[in-house]
């Protein structure tokens, strides 16, 4: 670490505290309602002597919080942004208590533990120190979102599109681990195109399957599904820094909705699916790779097919990227030299992140993932996070902004001057 003076135990224990209190209160998204742990978050600041936060919310049930720290003239702004909202436990089989928080050795269980309370509990008290030891200049900002797991729409997006955050960058404390924790330093936010394959037929009666003409909306679209799996090629731009995990994939079969059950054959069956995209990739390319493959299965099989994009706004959240050689990725890598002792190879983030709004919006450069935890815990029963991460993460976002911060001037690179 560089500056400051030296912390006490207590004070590296706070931040698991902060994350079991966080994940106990529960936040689950959808049905969507953030009030309760956005509450507990403001009751945390003054004892953690950080100023009280500015509410940004289109429903007061989804609120956005905002905590700023004023440094001074000069240096630069950044912002240390993480969502409240957690997926729901769904049909997940937990061995352990989703709202309890319980720790075993190094393993801090539930919900949203790594996806992403642990991250938001580093960030409060990396604010906390900065606050008992300022910046010599320069701006750090909390943001807080709601409704991340879900398009965003009361989140990222409405406060992107309706307050100006005057920032140079944004870093995001998504689970950045694939492997181990901090094993990548991720550039890229990959985007995500939303889909609908669809077959219609003729409702009526199953027990007349086998007369001429009659057909099963349900077998006609999974034949095209079989086909997107199988068969779709796209379009993938090049890799212009050579990024770990450059890849668009496509996801089908996701969910059937339609049909009756027995007894009857179904009129119409339609199938979500999804493509995780990279940057560079044309929405017009997209939607003609799949117009044509389901245009010949159609006339393969005499089936009804159409594909269509679900319903704007989720229809095509595009990816975000950093380069290389900007501020803020250097900056990253010289904090994870310091606090880890390696400097992570950069990658690309493979799910889409609030980054997406912050760099459409307001073309403000952010890093998509840079905290504790492995993406393959999140969304899924047992969800954990280390407890040695979490507490690392208080040391790097503390040296990460006072690099970042501290480097003179605003940043030009956004084309901000």
């Amino acid at each position: 670490m560089t500056g400051g003076p030296d912390r006490s135990a207590d004070d590296v224990l706070d931040v698991v505290a902060l994350t079991q209190t966080i994940v106990r209160t529960p936040s689950p998204n959808p049905p969507g309602d953030e009030q309760a742990v956005a509450a507990a978050v403001t009751e945390l600041l003054p004892a953690l002597g950080l100023p009280a936060a500015q509410v940004v919310a289109l429903d007061a049930a989804r609120p956005n919080l905002l905590v700023v720290l004023d440094f001074g003239g000069g240096g630069r702004h950044l912002v240390l942004s993480g969502h409240l909202d957690t997926k729901p436990v769904g049909d997940a089989a937990w061995t352990v208590d989703p709202l309890g928080g319980d720790i075993d050795g190094d393993r801090l269980y539930g919900l949203g533990a790594a996806d992403m309370k642990g991250a938001v509990a580093a960030m409060l008290v990396t604010a906390a120190r900065l606050a008992r030891d300022p910046l010599p200049h320069g701006r750090l900002t909390l943001l807080f979102t709601a409704d991340e797991e879900d398009g965003a729409s009361f989140g990222a997006r409405h406060v992107a599109r309706s307050r100006p955050l005057g920032a140079d960058a944004v870093v995001i404390g998504e689970p950045g681990g694939i492997e181990a924790d901090f094993d990548r330093l991720h550039l890229v936010s990959r985007g995500i195109a939303r889909l609908r394959l669809s077959a219609r037929g003729r409702q009526g009666h199953s027990s007349l399957s086998g007369e001429p003409g009659t057909r099963n909306a349900g077998v006609d679209v999974a034949r095209l599904v079989t086909a997107v799996a199988d068969e779709l090629a796209l379009d993938v731009p090049a890799n212009p820094d050579g990024l770990a995990g450059w890849a668009a994939t496509v996801n089908t079969g996701m969910t059937y909705r339609g049909g009756v059950g027995y007894g009857v054959l179904p009129g119409r069956m339609a199938v979500d699916t999804e493509v995780r995209l990279l940057p560079g990739m044309d929405r017009a390319a997209v939607t003609a790779a799949f117009t044509d493959l389901t245009g010949r299965v159609a006339s393969e099989t005499g089936a009804d097919l159409a594909v269509e994009y679900d319903a704007a706004p989720n229809d095509w959240l595009p990816p975000a990227a950093v380069p290389a050689g900007h501020s803020v990725a250097r900056a990253a890598q010289e904090a994870c030299a310091a606090v880890l002792g390696t400097v992570p190879p950069f990658a690309v983030f493979p799910g889409t992140t609030d980054a997406t709004w912050f760099e459409a919006e307001q073309g403000v450069p952010t890093l998509p993932a840079l905290g504790p935890g492995l993406l393959r815990r999140a969304h899924g029963a047992d969800e954990w996070v280390s407890v040695t991460a979490v507490r690392r993460s208080v040391e790097l976002y503390e040296e990460l902004a006072r690099r970042f911060c501290t480097m003179a001037g605003p940043s030009a690179e956004n084309g901000r001057s």
